[in-house]
């Protein structure tokens, strides 16, 4: 979480500008397909978490996945699926 004003000069990818001509970036049909998606309210946030982890980190392990969402507050369920959704968009990414 960032102030607009420290966010100046900077690229800002927002959920809306994930996509890909033609369809959806590989994290987001990965959340879709391992019902990685909740009730909304962090959705956002862990899609571009998601993102952004797999454009440092091509294959991460489980326990940095798990660190890059640490931040991120969710109460509706434990990360499982979460975690498997960037897994499977991390092997979409490699393909």
């Amino acid at each position: 979480t960032v102030l607009a004003v420290m966010a100046d000069g900077h690229a800002v990818r927002t959920i809306e500008g994930m996509a890909r001509p033609g369809g959806l970036d590989p994290v987001q049909q990965a959340f879709i397909d391992c019902h990685g998606l909740q009730c909304g309210f962090c959705t956002p946030a862990m899609l571009l978490t998601a993102r952004w982890l797999l454009d440092t980190t091509p294959d991460p392990t489980d326990e940095e996945i798990r660190t890059a969402i640490a931040g991120i507050t969710c109460r509706c369920t434990g990360y499982a699926n979460i975690v498997r959704a960037i897994q499977k968009a991390a092997e979409e990414d490699a393909a």
